[in-house]
């Protein structure tokens, strides 16, 4: 046979060939579409678990006909899922906080084509840890330098140091086995080492309570100086400190947020300024107004006794909208959509005062929105830098959150 007919007959049978595999891939692929075409299962995954300090991340793994990993933020409780109909589906939720796994849970479903199933993740703890922070006041006013917090169980004994962040003094531990108590001592020094606030307690780690709540509302109280005399002879005198309950002086209330531009289509916002108690006392707050004016109907009576240190007061107008828990005035007023002033006073001395404009034409007019229709947000500030709050740069447009420390900074 002539080569070159051999090889023209050798590539026409690979021709061919390669045409029915294609034919044959093709008619496979088509298969499967037809096979999964529409017939897909709607899973609304709703996950309980703990909500705990220092939450990280949210993971999911969905082992079936499919594998799914996801990592969620923390606060979505809740999921849409598109998945294809298999006997065998798993799902595990991992929650992730303070660097470690924190709960797990998982279950198993059969899901059915064109269906829509409700799968419950129940996650479980499988370790604790403690999570404390020490309001220590704008400032710092009794001088904490450093602390430490020792944990005592029946086989250990821990260990660990303060960290201290803007105007909190923090303590977290490492994971803790649950199903055990502890004995907890925080001890707080000067800068000369002098032991300033000592508190013990003790609490149980539990599956229910893998996090307690801790919390100390004010470092004021008595404190023991011992003073050495000679050997072997000690002084003890009791040194009252200030007044846990006093009324406020200048920079211990500040204002730390507010809306004046609510959009109006949406029943869920209202206008609203918040005030937070920066120093380490309980504030009392009679014959202290917050307004557009430090006079007259422009000056609104405070209705609440007193603010916690560390907490946030928030001051809303009278619509429906506004939770009964922010109606903390006895009359309110208008704040204007685009300029105008809030002042805080007490007892004739004003606190705190700001202009606010949605115009930026000097870097002490503090930001407004200046689109409210289209994107209502709240004037927020970074209370990292209250001492210089009067500037502009010190403040933030973000999504509101009345009450809560966290924001657009």
């Amino acid at each position: 046979m002539n080569p070159i007919k051999k090889t023209t007959l050798w590539a026409l049978a690979l021709s061919l060939f390669a045409l029915v595999l294609w034919a044959c891939g093709k008619d496979s692929g088509e298969k499967t579409i037809a096979n999964t075409e529409g017939v897909s299962t709607k899973v609304q995954l709703e996950l309980h678990y703990t909500s705990v300090p220092l939450m990280d991340s949210l993971v999911i793994d969905c082992i079936g006909a499919d594998t799914l990993h996801l990592v969620k933020s923390p606060e979505e409780h809740s999921l849409e899922l598109d998945l294809f109909p298999h006997d065998h589906w798993k799902f595990l939720a991992k929650i992730y906080a303070n660097g470690n796994l924190m709960q797990k849970g998982e279950v198993e479903a059969r899901l059915e084509a064109g269906k829509t199933e409700e799968i419950n993740i129940k996650m479980r703890p499988l370790a604790g840890f403690i999570y404390l922070r020490i309001p220590l006041g704008f400032g710092n006013p009794v001088k904490i330098a450093y602390g430490q917090m020792e944990l005592e169980s029946e086989d250990s004994l821990y260990t660990y140091l303060m960290e201290i962040v803007d105007s909190d003094g923090v303590f977290h531990t490492d994971f803790l086995a649950l199903e055990k108590s502890y004995r907890l001592k925080i001890t707080l020094f000067d800068q000369l080492d002098n032991n300033i606030y000592q508190v013990e307690d003790s609490l149980y780690l539990s599956p229910d309570n893998p996090v307690p709540s801790l919390e100390l509302k004010s470092l004021r109280g008595k404190a023991a100086i011992a003073i050495e005399i000679a050997d072997n002879t000690n002084l003890e005198i009791q040194m009252n400190l200030p007044a846990s309950r006093r009324s406020p002086q200048k920079n211990d209330l500040v204002i730390t947020e507010f809306l004046s531009a609510p959009l109006k289509t949406d029943s869920s916002q209202y206008e609203f300024i918040e005030i937070y108690n920066g120093s380490i006392d309980t504030l009392l707050l009679g014959g202290c107004t917050i307004g557009t004016g430090s006079t007259g109907s422009k000056a609104w009576e405070i209705t609440v006794n007193d603010i916690a240190p560390g907490k946030s007061l928030v001051f809303g107008d009278t619509s429906a909208s506004t939770p009964v828990a922010f109606r903390n005035t006895a009359t309110w007023g208008d704040l204007t959509n685009t300029k105008s002033s809030i002042v805080l006073q007490c007892n004739g001395t004003i606190l705190d005062s700001l202009f606010y404009s949605n115009v930026q034409d000097s870097a002490t007019v503090i930001p407004n929105n200046n689109n409210p229709s289209k994107n209502p947000q709240s004037t927020q500030l970074n209370q990292r830098l209250w001492q210089t709050r009067g500037l502009g740069e010190s403040w933030c447009m973000g999504v509101p959150t009345p009450g809560s420390p966290e924001g657009c900074f």
